[in-house]
């Protein structure tokens, strides 16, 4: 369940903190006060009964992180509107106030937050000394960070580390006068480009055979473009983004030698020949049906079938660097056929030089990240338009993150040693048992699924594997070692660390063809905020870094965890059971497991949901969602909120539980804290930018609708507010689907 995908950001100014610290503190004080009236009314009256006072401090959670959630929930509300009104108003109303955007960051929110303080405590454990009794790979993850903070040597460097790769690729020919296009090899270049991961022309990878779910194979798709959304080249709108794109890439052709005029005319054929592929491009909306986009050919079936791309040169000898030999029975799964189709095409007929340009191109844009400043602030208008973002990341947040999201499990091990409660994982074992049963018998109130379906379903749902925290194998030395064995890292060399990193996680993926599917691999290191269904492995995964505040604590009222934490539980376990996880049956093959007529009223329970998401403007953007690339993930919303409701009603009927509420905020319900909880942790802003790149790129719907959509949708909502019908948080008109 990924909130808006990974972006970092800065520190927020002094003032959000300390005001924050302040109600803190005033709250505190306040208890205080309340016990100190209470000691003296005692002491006065000498009586042995319970005051009424005292027992209303009783009922209040006075643990330090009950304080701080009722200082952070009343930070952010605005209670003078109408929570049947607009109950994100309601719940965020004063959250953009107190929590400006930064600068170096398109959005902010309270997901954000969190990210931003894992990321300061990962970054206080990667500046933590060196030492010799540490586990190898986490003085690897040490060294990595530490050559990347270092500055000086990045500026005295200078572009030296970058000629060399480009050397290494055969030349750049907007700056080299001597390059020699009978030199140039289509295949050999994409293949070099591929064993740094990049995915250009064609994405191509090793990868669970979605029909074996045993099996891994290889897979091939449509390629990435430079910018995030194909409209950004085609689209007249945005041709301000092209433009700045198009000068980005010019100014670092400059950079390198090229001349002016030169620049600009090859850089200028580059960029037509991406709109080129912009064009051919399939959309996000016509690749939900993963049935009709999968086929599978032999490499030479493949050829065959489009015989104008030498399929058997690319991927040979691209295996050929992980000691893999390929055949032409080799079976490759195909998924953008139409694509590559086209692309076959418009590759036949481009010059080589306008290849060679546009492919080196697209790498070169990837390591400026990993230059001098005066380099990467060649980007900053470009960044400017896309995103909206203002200023560069500090170097810390860019190093922890690359040090995170590639030796994960290695800084995961001491984010898990010092930071993570072994009780989460036990809480959240009990929720997801709690969730699951909820689901469960919320599927046998479904009117549009019949009774044979829903006991498959239902099969499904019980089979899901859940995985909380961390892997067990991080725990172990000589696993952990031999993880990060084949990547060696020295700390003079930053640039060369990265092409090694880069280097290594392209072989470990081609490395997988032809072994079995490890069902024991996690798809994510653990110091992630962040969530996961997985559905060719048909499970669920919360990692130790989503296991805090404000989803989760062990010292909250169950209603906050529920409303939290519990939410995304049941958010990944509908997954299994959204537009794209229902075609997967409990084994996580695709597979047809519903017969057509159930289907169709599947499709009809769905475009409820995409008419109401599509119906929604966002404000910053002046632009409607996009419902259909949006519908997993609102259908994943909506039924895990209602999910997590019931489980947390059962709870209370089970155990009787009256709650504890928050200091200040007594006078709302356990129930109405459920949601306040449920839709803090989407409170959140973002720039114009970033919302119109959202909404054509991003399959989550902006915090303010994962609020109001499924509140919407929810009677329960509507029965704890008592909103009206035909209130705005109270529709006549309700979608639903699980």
């Amino acid at each position: 369940m990924e909130e808006s995908g990974l972006e970092t950001t800065t520190k927020r100014g002094n003032r959000p903190f300390i005001w924050l610290e302040m109600r803190t503190v005033m709250i505190s004080l306040c208890i205080l006060a309340t016990g100190l009236g209470i000691s003296l009314v005692v002491i006065l009256s000498m009586k042995n009964q319970k005051d009424p006072q005292q027992l209303a401090l009783e009922n209040l959670c006075l643990t330090k992180d009950c304080v701080k959630a009722a200082a952070r929930l009343m930070d952010a509300m605005n209670t003078k509107v109408d929570p049947c009104d607009n109950f994100y108003d309601f719940a965020c109303g004063s959250w953009k106030r107190l929590n400006p955007i930064p600068e170096d960051s398109s959005s902010y929110s309270t997901f954000e937050q969190l990210r931003n303080q894992l990321q300061s405590l990962l970054k206080d454990l990667l500046e933590s000394e060196i030492s010799d009794e540490e586990n190898i790979s986490i003085q690897k993850a040490k060294i990595l960070y530490s050559s990347c903070m270092n500055k000086s040597l990045l500026e005295d460097r200078d572009l030296s580390p970058l000629r060399i790769f480009l050397d290494e690729l055969g030349g750049w020919p907007v700056v080299d006068i001597n390059w020699n296009e009978s030199n140039f090899n289509l295949y050999s270049l994409m293949s070099k480009l591929r064993l740094y991961n990049n995915n250009i022309f064609v994405y191509m990878w090793v990868s669970t055979d979605e029909k074996n779910s045993s099996t891994n194979i290889i897979q091939i798709d449509q390629g990435d473009l430079g910018m995030p959304s194909a409209d950004y080249f085609t689209s007249k709108e945005h041709e301000d983004k092209l433009n700045a794109y198009k000068k980005f890439a010019e100014n670092v052709a400059i950079t390198l030698g090229a001349t002016s005029s030169e620049a600009e005319k090859q850089i200028e054929e580059a960029i037509k020949l991406e709109i080129q592929i912009a064009n051919i491009t399939e959309p996000s909306e016509g690749r939900r049906d993963y049935e009709t986009m999968y086929k599978k050919f032999t490499i030479e079936e493949l050829t065959n079938k489009l015989p104008e791309f030498d399929w058997l040169k690319y991927l040979t000898e691209t295996f050929s660097a992980a000691n893999i030999t390929l055949t032409t029975e080799q079976p490759v799964v195909v998924y953008a056929l139409d694509f590559l189709t086209n692309l076959v095409q418009i590759l036949k007929v481009t010059p080589k030089k306008t290849l060679a340009n546009y492919l080196v191109w697209r790498i070169i844009m990837n390591r400026v990240n990993n230059l001098p400043k005066k380099y990467r602030d060649m980007k900053k208008d470009y960044h400017e338009r896309i995103f909206g973002q203002q200023s560069e990341t500090p170097r810390w947040r860019e190093c922890a993150t690359f040090v995170a999201d590639n030796l994960g499990n290695a800084i995961g091990r001491l984010f898990i040693a010092n930071y993570f409660d072994e009780e989460a994982k036990k809480s959240a074992k009990e929720m997801i048992h709690n969730i699951r049963e909820a689901f469960n018998e919320l599927l046998h109130e479904v009117e549009w699924m019949d009774s044979s379906t829903i006991e498959v379903a239902q099969e499904k749902a019980n089979a899901i594997v859940e995985r909380i925290g961390y892997p067990p194998y991080i725990l172990n030395d000589t696993v952990l070692t031999n993880m990060y064995y084949h990547v060696d890292y020295q700390a003079d060399f930053y640039f060369e660390n990265v092409l090694t990193t880069i280097r290594w996680n392209a072989m470990i993926n081609l490395k997988q063809l032809g072994q079995p599917v490890d069902n024991e691999e996690w798809l994510t290191p653990p110091a992630v905020v962040n969530a996961f269904y997985s559905s060719t492995k048909n499970e669920i995964l919360f990692p130790a870094g989503i296991l805090q505040p404000p989803f989760y604590s062990k010292g909250y009222p169950k209603f906050m965890n529920y409303g939290g934490i519990g939410m995304v539980i049941g958010h990944e376990i509908t997954h299994g059971f959204d537009d794209k996880g229902r075609q997967y049956d409990k084994d996580g093959n695709l597979k047809q497991w519903w017969d057509d007529v159930v289907i169709e009223r599947f499709k009809n329970q769905t475009q409820c949901m995409i008419e109401q998401y599509g119906n929604y403007l966002v404000p910053e953007a002046n632009m409607n969602l996009n419902g259909i690339i949006t519908q997993g993930e609102n259908i994943a919303d909506n039924g895990g909120l209602k999910q997590a409701f019931r489980a947390y009603e059962h709870w209370k009927k089970k155990t009787g539980g009256k709650e504890q509420t928050l200091p200040g905020l007594s006078s709302y319900t356990p129930e109405q804290m459920f949601f306040l909880n449920f839709a803090h942790v989407w409170c959140g802003s973002m720039r114009r930018e970033a919302a119109i790149n959202r909404i054509q790129t991003n399959h989550h719907s902006p915090g303010r609708f994962r609020v109001i959509g499924p509140l919407q949708n929810s009677p329960e909502f509507s029965q704890v507010f008592n909103c009206k019908q035909g209130s705005y948080m109270n529709p006549e008109q309700k979608c639903t689907v699980w």
